[in-house]
């Protein structure tokens, strides 16, 4: 953690730091003495294996090596019910690689109402404060009766140096914090308070005009979460958020803080020009009148820059409204469920437009006996950018609707010999741009239609899958079809030894004036010959036929492996 710049600072800092160490103490010594004892000491369990790989290709280049050996081995150990794998790569035609992830190794031992967190760890206090994010260090959760307590200190960052060898390089500064949970109630009703300080060590810090390199940055977030029953049938859902950033602490503080809210968040974080406050609210009420119809509403609202430093990411500058209705009948033989909403951003109006969207979806499920069923969904989202500043180019304008419409019918029926599945899928997709300087070239109509079936042997442990599919899509600048049909053969056979998968795709390519074939033929067999020993061969056959005028390369490609492991 950063140094803080006065006492009552540090104090606030090794007070937590003490007491999560105490009763870090206790638990431990409680784990040791319930658990261990029934725990086996030492225990070793991995697999090795050998590969080889062949490939060849005509009228393409290549896309690996004609042949390559390969050798992997996984093991895990396991001390006192505590896991720890290592793993170990090589092939021929690349680099060996070992990994050993145990240097981000973390345990989470629980006894009774308390939970140990130690090494890595990633827990959630709050979709607002501390959400998911991995830190090293220590943390307890305690569930006393009704009481929800929690508390972790740790890193959430490790420095590192820009690398321009690497594309997803990022230089970071080592960052360090707390966040602490205290709440009351059970998973169905609960009220909980969450805190969280998390700022970049300022220690080794070195100013630079580059600016790819990091200045250090402090958070403090408060939340409320909570689920309340207002009646048996009325449920409440809020989670809310107050957000102080201070994007370079170097600076300093500032000596005259007019805010109230910034003037409390200055007693954990440095506060100076480059200190922002955000806000986040989650809120949804839902009535149920009965055990088959239910109503909703929710509203989400998150501040443009929103951020906290114990969460990765957040979709922020957006506002959203959402009502939704649920219902089942005829004995839940018929469920239905559907919602419209509102969404906008530009919310501080910094933006030159604001964009609004208009969610909708109805979806519904009507098993009409034991064997026939139908799914039907539909969903619209418009998108309309209205501007709030002068736009010349109206082709940077955006008001699109995407439409899409599923209907699913399908037929089950099983017997102590034979089992049967017929499925049909119909998808209608449609993309209509509004702005007619841009629609040109957007405007998509598309079409799916799949029909399966599927036969089971149940004696013979033999699986037949028969499909066709057809797609149709539309554009302005192409039309492109595809038709074709599959057939995939599996068995189990020799007692089970010996496992078959046989699949093959024919299809018909048709994209503007061109035509082609696309035929792709796999098998993949696996044979245990004893209980720890085993084969597999896989081969695969991929042929594209098009004329020699057309964009679409034809080519052949093969590719198989042939692999052997033993398992212990």
């Amino acid at each position: 953690m950063n140094q803080l710049s006065n006492a009552p600072k540090r104090t606030i800092s090794k007070t937590l730091c003490i007491i999560l160490f105490l009763i870090t103490t206790v638990a431990l010594h409680a784990q040791s003495l319930s658990d261990l004892k029934n725990t086996k000491p030492f225990t070793v369990n991995g697999s090795l294996g050998l590969n080889t790989s062949f490939y060849n290709a005509s009228g393409i280049p290549d896309r690996q090596t004609p042949f390559a050996l390969g050798v992997n081995a996984n093991a895990t150990l396991t001390v006192y019910g505590i896991s720890m794998p290592f793993s170990f790569t090589w092939y021929s035609n690349e680099k060996a690689g070992f990994r050993q992830p145990f240097n981000q190794f973390g345990i989470s031992p629980t006894y009774r109402w308390l939970t140990l967190h130690l090494g890595y760890r990633n827990v959630s206090f709050s979709e607002f404060t501390l959400n998911g994010h991995t830190f090293l260090g220590a943390g307890l959760e305690a569930r006393p009766g009704k009481f929800r307590l929690a508390a972790v200190y740790g890193k959430f960052n490790e420095t590192s140096q820009y690398d321009l060898l690497m594309a997803d390089s990022i230089p970071k500064l080592t960052r360090l914090g707390w966040a602490g949970k205290i709440g009351y109630g059970t998973e169905k009703t609960f009220v909980d308070i969450s805190m969280l300080r998390i700022g970049d060590n300022k220690k080794n810090f070195i100013p630079s005009d580059d600016p790819e390199f990091p200045v250090p940055a402090q958070n403090m977030a408060l939340g409320l979460t909570s689920r309340i029953s207002l009646t048996s049938k009325l449920i409440l859902n809020v989670d809310g958020s107050l957000s102080f950033l201070t994007s370079n602490s170097s600076l300093g503080t500032s000596d005259t803080i007019n805010d109230r809210l910034m003037m409390l968040a200055s007693n954990l974080i440095s506060i100076n020009p480059t200190s922002q406050r955000f806000s986040a609210i989650k809120t949804s009420l839902t009535y149920n009148f009965s055990k088959n119809v239910s109503s909703g509403f929710e509203y989400r609202r998150i501040d443009p820059g929103f951020q906290s430093m114990g969460s990765y990411f957040f979709n922020n500058d957006l506002e959203l409204i959402t009502f939704n209705q649920s219902v089942s009948l005829l004995e839940s033989k018929f469920r239905a469920r559907g919602s419209i909403g509102m969404q906008r951003d530009n919310l501080d109006g910094s933006k030159n437009s604001t964009s609004r969207r208009m969610i909708g979806s109805l979806s519904g499920n009507y098993a009409i006996d034991d064997n026939w069923a139908v799914d039907l969904s539909y969903n619209n989202y418009s998108t309309n950018q209205k501007a709030v500043k002068n736009i010349v180019d109206n082709s940077l304008m955006v008001f699109q609707v995407n439409h899409s419409l599923l209907l699913s019918p399908r037929f089950m029926k099983a017997s102590q010999s034979f089992a049967h599945l017929v499925m049909l899928n119909l998808n209608w997709m449609i993309l209509n741009d509004k702005n007619s300087q841009t629609s040109d070239m957007t405007d998509t109509d598309t079409k799916v239609a799949m029909l399966m079936y599927s036969l089971g042997i149940v004696k013979q442990k033999i699986n037949v899958s028969l499909g066709a599919n057809y797609t149709k899509m539309v554009n302005q600048n192409y039309t492109n079809q595809l038709a074709g049909g599959t057939l995939g053969i599996s068995s189990s056979l020799l007692k089970d030894k010996l496992t078959l998968n046989w699949n093959n795709a024919y299809m018909i390519n048709k994209l503007n004036g061109d035509s082609g074939i696309i035929f792709n033929t796999s098998l993949n067999s696996n044979y245990r010959f004893l209980p720890r020993h085993s084969v597999t061969l896989n081969l695969n056959l991929i042929k594209n036929s098009f004329a020699d005028s057309s964009v679409v390369p034809s080519y052949n490609e093969i590719r198989g492996d042939l692999g052997y492991a033993f398992t212990f």
